[in-house]
């Protein structure tokens, strides 16, 4: 499969990156970044990236491309703190527009032709997987005591990404764009799964390797379930108890 990745300079995107060029499942990465990537990944055979520093204008002309390659699906890391922009309409413009109108153009030009080019049986949507927050909220009016803007404004773009999803084009019977939403609390360095236990006490936790790995999966087989949230625990995925085991014996 090859998939887009935005985000890839970031702490969460650069362990997807990383993890995608040891994965013989993923065939290729474009990194669409308005930075530089590392000699390491730039000269990678399995990375293309594509440098656009205007994420307000991303042409039809670069879908289209995307398109022509058989890119497949899209993990959206790309992301900040609120309080890391220059006000909330420039949080509110990187966190929903940006995401929301790359996935109705995913929806347009490029999903319905990567159902209709599948072989066999079984046709896979375009699957675009959004980094979104716990708790996000979608009432972009209910007042909330912790992390509001973040909240809102992840809610906001997932209801914007669930409707480009609903509305995309039906092909043999399905919907030809399948977005999930990760609503992961605080990302955590690498590290053993004791720190994910302590942290896990006080809010919803994940370190940064096991959220790549979730992601990278989830692009490539979907949900089982069908899922559009996917809560902290479920990113986890079901061998975290087990793992806690491991480590703690």
């Amino acid at each position: 499969m090859k998939i887009v990745l935005t985000g890839a300079t970031g702490f969460i995107g650069s362990e997807i990156l990383e993890q995608t060029l040891n994965n013989r499942y993923i065939e290729h990465v474009y990194c669409l970044t308005r930075r530089a990537l590392d000699d390491k990944y730039s000269t990678h055979p399995k990375v293309t990236q594509l440098l656009h520093e205007n994420f307000d204008d991303l042409p039809d002309h670069l879908f289209e491309r995307l398109r022509g390659w058989g890119v497949g699906g899209c993990i959206w890391a790309l992301g900040a703190p609120v309080n890391s922009h220059k006000s909330l309409e420039e949080a509110q413009k990187t966190g929903i527009s940006y995401p929301v109108q790359a996935a109705e153009k995913f929806a347009r030009i490029c999903a319905p032709e990567y159902m209709e080019t599948q072989k066999g049986g079984y046709i896979k949507p375009f699957r675009f997987v959004f980094m979104s927050f716990w708790g996000a909220e979608e009432n972009q009016f209910r007042s909330l005591w912790l992390w509001g803007d973040t909240r809102r404004i992840k809610g906001a773009a997932e209801k914007g990404l669930f409707e480009t999803m609903d509305s995309s084009e039906v092909v043999d019977g399905k919907k030809c764009l399948d977005v999930m939403a990760f609503r992961v609390g605080t990302v955590l360095a690498k590290g053993d799964a004791i720190t994910s236990i302590i942290a896990m006490g006080t809010v919803p936790s994940i370190t940064v390797d096991r959220l790549a790995k979730t992601a990278i999966q989830k692009c490539l087989n979907g949900d089982v379930d069908k899922r559009r949230v996917l809560e902290n625990a479920d990113v986890l995925g079901e061998d975290w108890a087990m793992v806690n085991t491991i480590h703690a014996t």
